[in-house]
Formats: structure tokens, C-alpha cells, sequence
């Protein structure tokens, strides 16, 4: 009979295996290659980390381009407001 700790690792591999096959990964051939993956895995991490803030900061602000805060519609009403005045003004003047 297996001891218990072989038994474990059996299910654990039976596990891994399984959730490999469900994801559509390949499986390691042997502890070699699957400390190679691991490691290339480890790197790629903080490039993903990286691009992850990068989107979540760009998608903050076309989220802010689609609905400004009132501040900046306020700006945006008084820019108009003054360039409607400028045109009036010289529509005024070309009388």
C-alpha cells in the first residue's frame, strides 16, 4: 500500500492534471521542464501586472471623457458661453 504522503501526491497530480486538461494547457513532461515554466511564468508576472494598471488607467480616463464632473462641464459651458460672446461681438462690430 502507498504511504499517505504518495497518496496525496498522487491526487494532487491527478488534480493538476485534470484542471490542466479543463484549461487546455499542456501538461509539464517532467519536474525540469515544469520548474522552466514556472520560472518563465514568474517573469511574465509584473509585465502583466504592469499592463493591467496601464488599461485600468486608461480606461479610467475615456471613462472620464464619456461623463466629465461637473467642474469641468461648468468650464466647458463657460468656454462656449465666451465664444458665443466673441462672435456676437464682432457680428456686432461688421454692422
Amino acid at each position: 500500500m502507498e504511504s499517505l504522503d504518495r497518496q496525496i501526491a498522487t491526487h494532487q497530480r491527478r488534480a493538476l492534471d485534470f484542471m490542466l486538461d479543463a484549461l487546455g494547457l499542456e501538461h509539464a513532461r517532467d519536474e525540469a521542464h515544469r520548474a522552466a515554466r514556472l520560472l518563465e511564468l514568474e517573469q511574465q508576472v509584473p509585465t502583466l501586472v504592469r499592463e493591467n494598471h496601464q488599461l485600468r488607467r486608461r480606461v479610467g480616463e475615456l471613462e472620464h471623457a464619456l461623463s466629465p464632473d461637473e467642474t469641468e462641464l461648468d468650464a466647458l459651458a463657460r468656454e462656449a458661453e465666451r465664444r458665443v460672446a466673441r462672435a456676437s461681438d464682432r457680428g456686432a462690430d461688421e454692422i
